[in-house]
């Protein structure tokens, strides 16, 4: 199997995480959609700082725009609330790379 280029692995997961928390069983006091919103900065953050170290501030927040607006058209992130359990939101937020947060969603 051949590596993924950084800007195909970039747009794989921004479709993967959604899919990602919509395989989470709930259990406990869910996250906010503030912090569903939240969940996926941090993970567009780590993946982009695993992927393009070089990227600037501005193409930053470009690139957590365009995962929210892709998230916004997702069912799946929109359960995100009922989906994820508290202690795999927390889990995912102290996470220090995207493979961390992966490994608490699931």
């Amino acid at each position: 199997m051949l590596p993924l280029s950084r800007a195909r692995r970039s747009s794989v997961a921004l479709i993967v995480l959604p899919l990602t928390l919509a395989l989470v069983t709930a259990c406990g006091k869910p996250p906010t959609p503030a912090e569903c919103t939240a969940l996926l900065d941090r993970y567009t953050e780590k993946l982009v700082a695993s992927d393009r170290p070089d990227v600037t501030p501005g193409e930053l927040e470009k690139l957590k725009a365009t995962a929210r607006a892709r998230a916004a058209e997702d069912p799946a992130f929109a359960e995100c609330s009922q989906r994820v359990s508290r202690n795999a939101y927390d889990c995912a937020m102290r996470a220090e790379t995207v493979d961390r947060m992966e490994i608490c969603l699931n």
